[in-house]
């Protein structure tokens, strides 16, 4: 009989497996990173094969960690990084690296495409604001730049198709939820919009297979479960992307549950009973569960600021743990220090892919303490001001939970609150995302008959954090000069002059 379940989050800088049992609780888990190269400021590509060798090398070495019978792990279920742009040959090998979604090499294929549909009726059809993130701009940009590699390619498939086909699959499989990131996806009738495909001259055949999350797509071959240390024969999974993965993860799986994740990227998402109107700046999803909808919000970088802090302005190999206890030496505010955490662009709800990241209101006074803390501070900041549509548009946020590795930081927590000014929950297993993959995982191989059932399950609360009322005044200032500093440089002109700048560097 199954004991357990195996998630894989194949992320933007590595992946992580993880064994849990039917509870919830992690028996082990395991990281492996992998690298991007940078060929040009704003460029972001990455090596499919090294991030399918280093996932083997994770999940074995999260099996054999965990000392479990590899028999009684009933399935592996996949999280994967959203809106990565895979070009496959005909017998599915990639023509060239792979372009990430922090790739902002886009921006004229983005004014073309705004120049053949209007803008709020792209977001219409396909849920998703006009901008250089999704995949059909990867796809115009390598027709116009790389008209021979873009010969060779068959398909233009995702990130969960290309690891699911290396663990078994027979066939490139893209989950509902992920469908929307090819661009050219009608998330109301969720299929495929004849209008878009004719506009961008491109057909279904050249993408993934949509199936639905929490659906079994392959047994895992002999050659595999030797790489991975899984049995022969485990199910395979379709999970969903990233976020989606953590809101399941987190149990936000009603309407009016929303979720904060600041992972490599930041996203705030709200479950809806339906797509709502308007709401143009954000992305309209599908959530896992079916007969729901997502309202996200998206920052290209978040948690992943901290980490760069971390590795060019400390001077020397540094630890968070580090880093943490200077922040908490800063006063909120950080003295009026403001951090702009735009280092890929900024998304929701502003879309300009020339902003840049900022340090304003530094001074002699101020140092390495109000840095850091600014960048946990600026990080927080994007998320509130992402979180602006929802209220404008009078939706109801009932429970905000808290995910990500940011949650390791209880400082963080307390900001994100006193920003927010709202209740944060934070969740016995701060791992949603992963654990959202191997739910999903247990719903492909009938260990459950529902995600209801296994969030039920596997899912818990670990406490609930109110905001600060002493620090409210100071981050409404804060928020006030964050808008502020933002539409100085934007409608100032440095962003774009100092983008074109960096593009001739």
């Amino acid at each position: 009989m199954a004991k357990y379940l195996a998630g894989v989050d194949v992320g933007t800088t590595g992946v992580r497996c993880a064994i849990f049992d039917l509870a919830g609780r992690m028996i082990a888990g395991e990281h492996r990173e992998y690298g991007a190269t940078y060929p040009k400021p704003g460029w972001v590509e990455q090596d499919s094969g090294e991030l399918i060798d280093q996932t083997f090398a994770a999940c074995k070495a999260a099996v054999e960690a965990s000392g479990v019978d590899p028999a009684e792990i009933a399935s592996a279920g996949f999280s994967t990084q959203r809106s990565v742009t895979n070009p496959v040959d005909a017998a599915g090998r990639p023509v060239r690296p792979v372009l990430s979604w922090q790739d902002a090499r886009t921006a004229a294929e983005v004014a073309q495409m705004s120049g053949q549909i209007d803008p709020a009726r792209y977001h219409e059809i396909s849920g998703m604001p006009m901008g250089a993130t999704w995949i059909i701009t990867k796809i115009l940009w390598m027709r116009g730049n790389e008209p021979d590699l873009y010969a060779k390619t068959d398909r233009f498939v995702q990130t969960q198709d290309v690891v699911l086909k290396a663990f078994g699959a027979d066939e490139f499989y893209t989950d509902i939820p992920d469908m929307a990131f090819y661009g050219v996806w009608d998330v109301r009738k969720l299929e495929f919009s004849a209008e878009l495909m004719d506009l961008f001259a491109v057909r279904a055949e050249q993408f993934g297979k949509p199936a639905p999350a929490g659906t079994q797509v392959g047994v895992l071959p002999p050659e595999v479960a030797r790489k991975t240390g899984f049995a022969p024969g485990m199910p395979i999974c379709l999970g969903a992307g990233d976020q989606n993965c953590s809101m399941v993860g987190m149990g936000a799986i009603e309407a009016g549950m929303a979720g904060v994740t600041l992972g490599t990227a930041g996203v705030a998402i709200l479950c809806m009973d339906a797509p709502p109107a308007g709401l143009d700046s954000m992305m309209i999803t599908n959530h896992a569960r079916a007969g729901m909808w997502q309202a996200e919000g998206l920052a290209n970088a978040a948690a992943s600021c901290y980490r760069w802090f971390r590795d060019n302005l400390t001077g020397e190999a540094g630890t968070y743990e580090q880093l943490n206890e200077q922040a908490a030496a800063a006063p909120p505010g950080s003295r009026g220090v403001l951090y702009l955490p735009y280092l890929a662009t900024a998304c929701t709800p502003r879309w300009n892919a020339n902003a840049r990241a900022a340090f304003i209101g530094m001074s002699f006074a101020h140092g390495l303490n109000e840095m850091v803390r600014a960048v946990m501070e600026g990080v927080a900041l994007e998320v509130r001001d992402m979180m602006g549509p929802w209220l404008s548009a009078g939706l109801d946020v009932d429970v905000l939970r808290l995910s990500g590795g940011a949650t390791r930081s209880p400082l963080w927590n307390q900001i994100q609150a006193d920003v927010y000014n709202r209740p944060v929950q934070t969740l016995e297993c701060n791992e949603s995302t992963v654990l959202g993959a191997a739910l999903l995982g247990g719903l492909g191989a009938g260990v459950f008959s529902s995600i209801e059932e296994g969030t039920d399950a596997m899912v818990h609360v670990a406490e609930e954090i109110e905001p600060n009322p002493d620090n409210r005044a100071i981050y409404e200032e804060m928020y006030e000069a964050y808008v502020k500093a933002y539409a100085a440089l934007a409608d100032g002109g440095a962003f774009d002059k100092l983008a074109d700048i960096q593009s001739r560097s």
